[in-house]
């Protein structure tokens, strides 16, 4: 799924210089190819013809020298963060028990923890050697009620389809997300540049369920439970995301600019921790796989200093690994398990430019 998303992105930055392009242009880059296909066909110039054609092409390649400019790359800037999506969890498949080994259908149990709160967002960037920017970031909540962990359960070996036992909890979430990047512009046109990069994402989510109410779908007898108001599961999940990114920049003028760019990471690691309260069982989650991230982001200088952005962050995780299972501190079983997370961001800010 990650694979497919990165092909359709990637057309998109290469169209994106004459998409973008106003009318004068197009007409350069069209007329600067037609230009230089003819020029391959002749054969002979003269002296006058050879003069004619630099005369020409002069203002082109004029045009193209003109150094990409955005508008300052060194600023500091604070926003407000709406995030959306959820980090789930299921575990099945083969497991180990002091007793033995064997294999469940997949999954036998999920868990789906919201991640709809907002946060506060600071960043701070520094550009050198006119190419290079370091971008350095902190997001962390402002509210905590996150909305409904979802728990779901698939006992029944003979029809794994048939949900068995069902459960929503109020989830309370405390959040830290932080980004440190490193890009560099290696291509410039006067409006439009194109940028590569590398990055790291960490994510801490640390959250306390409360039940509301627990039931059995299929009706099987001795799952129905209403929750008492108190903290029934703690969960802890933490994602570790280097990655590298690659990316395009247009200035439209002086005062808009838009941004994109498409990051990817074989590298990701995440550990998690649920512990039931009730029943004194633990269980810790050790998994690795990969992410796609993809962020659009509008500028608009509005004063000499100042300026707004505007900016949509995608991002969707995809794990796989083990879970160890502890009950009151015994090693009760070892069983497979996936993670997976779907992130977005939306993020308005205000910043200074020095």
């Amino acid at each position: 799924m990650i694979k497919k998303l990165i092909f359709p992105v990637i057309i998109t930055f290469c169209l994106t210089p004459y998409l973008f392009a106003d009318e004068n242009e197009k007409e350069k880059l069209l007329y600067y190819y037609a230009a230089s296909e003819a020029r391959a066909e002749a054969q002979h110039y003269t002296t006058a013809e050879h003069k004619e054609e630099k005369d020409i092409f002069r203002p082109i390649m004029i045009y193209e020298s003109t150094p990409f400019s955005q508008g300052s790359n060194t600023y500091i800037k604070a926003g407000i963060v709406e995030l959306s999506g959820d980090t789930t969890y299921r575990i099945g498949g083969k497991y180990v028990t002091p007793s033995g080994s064997g294999t469940f259908h997949f999954p036998i149990s999920e868990l789906e923890f919201p991640l709809d709160i907002w946060m506060l967002s600071v960043e701070e960037s520094k550009e050198f050697a006119k190419k290079w920017k370091v971008s350095v970031g902190a997001k962390k909540n402002y509210t905590s009620n996150a909305g409904k962990m979802k728990d779901s359960d698939w006992l029944t070996s003979t029809n794994p389809s048939q949900l068995d036992v069902y459960s929503q909890s109020d989830a309370y979430l405390d959040a830290l997300i932080l980004d440190i990047d490193v890009s560099y512009r290696f291509f410039e046109r006067p409006h439009w540049s194109l940028i590569a990069g590398v990055g790291y994402i960490y994510q801490s989510f640390d959250y306390e369920c409360k039940l509301n109410r627990q039931w059995s779908p299929s009706g099987l007898p001795g799952y129905d439970y209403t929750g008492t108001g108190s903290v029934d599961l703690t969960y802890e999940v933490t994602y570790s995301i280097p990655y590298i990114k690659i990316g395009t920049q247009y200035a439209f003028n002086k005062k808009w600019s838009l941004e994109a760019s498409l990051g990817y990471s074989p590298l990701v690691t995440v550990k998690d921790l649920d512990v039931h309260v009730l029943r004194a069982k633990v269980s810790e989650g050790d998994c690795d796989g990969d992410a796609i991230l993809f962020a659009l982001k509008g500028r608009y200088n509005f004063r000499s200093n100042w300026f707004l952005t505007l900016q949509l962050d995608y991002k969707y995780i995809e794990t796989e690994g083990i879970q160890k299972q502890f009950l009151n501190g015994a090693w009760l079983t070892t069983i497979d398990q996936e993670i997976t997370s779907e992130q977005i961001f939306g993020v308005i800010s205000m910043g200074y430019a020095f």
